[in-house]
């Protein structure tokens, strides 16, 4: 009875991040009734329900145009994420901390899938959060602190090169990602960045490596790859795994 708890407050969770991801790059406001993202119309109680409101739409708005499938994906990892947090941690301080730092991850991670942004206030709002919260928690300021520096020059320097080796609107780094950066390291400490942000890297080489491939065979493929994405998604599949303690 427990487990099933927290699944559903990882729905409604997951449901209350998809307010976010749908209006900060949209609407920019976070207050007001949620509207649908094609017709703009109020959306119904039900409409709401996590997974189940999508469902229940068949995937499509009252106008008959598509409603994206990332947003029951979230949902349910929202859910999972909470359910394998409660069965590495239990209830203990690990539990909302990390709950926390997933939840700033998927906010971001999706928001730069599918706008290719990160937004600044949340990703250093939610890494001053991380800091303060972490070190009064157990995780020692001083291991978050140099976490957030050391990812933070890290990325500086990528970003940095990027510019001088892809002087056009394709280069593989930007700022949000030296941000995305400091927000991991200052949330997992230093001795965990390195490894949390392996997983990332590897996943994005892998796809860039099968976009490389797939223009030499003459195949239309996207211009732009949505790397923070990649790290955020890395990251989560880190503590996933139970690699993470303090």
């Amino acid at each position: 009875m427990i487990e099933l708890l927290v699944v559903v407050v990882g729905l409604v969770l997951g449901s209350l991040l998809n307010v976010l991801i749908i209006r900060l790059p949209r609407e920019e406001r976070l207050l007001g009734w949620p509207r649908c993202i094609r017709t703009g119309q109020p959306l119904q109680w039900w409409q709401l329900l996590p997974v189940l409101g999508w469902v229940l739409q068949r995937g499509k708005a009252a106008d008959g145009r598509p409603l994206p499938i990332i947003y029951p994906l979230v949902e349910i990892g929202s859910a999972i994420w909470l359910w394998r947090l409660y069965d590495l941690y239990g209830f203990g301080p690990l539990f909302p901390y990390l709950a926390f730092v997933g939840a700033v991850l998927i906010v971001t991670g999706v928001v730069d899938w599918l706008y290719r942004w990160i937004y600044t206030v949340v990703i250093l709002g939610g890494a001053l959060i991380a800091f303060i919260w972490g070190s009064f928690a157990g995780a020692g300021w001083r291991e978050l602190l140099l976490g957030g520096l050391i990812g933070g020059v890290g990325f500086l320097f990528l970003y940095l090169l990027a510019l001088v080796l892809f002087p056009s609107k394709s280069a593989p780094f930007g700022l949000g990602d030296v941000y995305l950066a400091i927000f991991i390291g200052a949330a997992l400490g230093l001795r965990h960045l390195g490894p949390a942000l392996i997983y990332g890297i590897f996943m994005a080489g892998l796809v860039a490596a099968g976009i490389l491939i797939a223009r030499r065979l003459g195949r239309a493929t996207p211009e732009y790859l949505p790397y923070g994405a990649y790290l955020c998604l890395g990251v989560l599949l880190y503590v996933a795994l139970g690699y993470y303690q303090w």
